[in-house]
């Protein structure tokens, strides 16, 4: 897992928010089945998936999931899912494969930016709880089992 650098610009998307006991899942079934009724689920979609984790707390438990879906253009909210956006800015990037490494990519992540020259923006408060990064699923179209899960994960830097 090599860390990379990347600026983007600001990602247009539409997100859907759970706060449950199966926060990923619920977020993940409510904007899939939106996209999925618009043809944006297909292959030759250019939309990327991010999601991440909200805490309404300072504590790491309950957690909530916002999950985003880039989109060309505005686009209306409707019932469950709103319009959002992805910051634009310079990111820490982890890219790493098999769901199941999630903890250790996000720990190798922070480690690297606390020994780095860089800082995180920090913490936010937002809507739905504190936010501080996104894990993008890289080959979310492709039907593939949790271990074959290819991962980007964003944390955003200040400049």
């Amino acid at each position: 897992m090599q860390v990379r650098l990347e600026r983007i610009d600001p990602l247009p998307a539409v997100y859907a928010y759970a706060f449950s006991d199966s926060p990923e899942e619920d977020a993940t079934k409510k904007l899939m089945d939106w996209a999925k009724s618009r043809g944006l689920m297909e292959n030759n979609s250019v939309s990327r998936l991010f999601g991440r984790n909200t805490y309404p707390t300072d504590k790491s438990e309950p957690h909530g999931y916002e999950l985003y879906l880039t989109v060309k253009g505005a686009i209306e909210p409707e019932g469950d899912i709103k319009a959002g956006e992805l910051p634009g800015g310079l990111y820490a990037v982890i890219r790493f494969k098999n769901l199941y490494r999630i903890g250790d990519a996000w720990e190798k992540l922070w480690n690297w930016i606390e020994r780095s020259e860089y800082e995180h923006v920090g913490w936010k408060k937002e809507e739905n709880g504190w936010v501080g990064g996104f894990e993008e699923q890289v080959n979310w179209k492709e039907q593939k089992q949790h271990t074959d899960w290819v991962f980007d994960l964003w944390v955003q830097l200040k400049e």
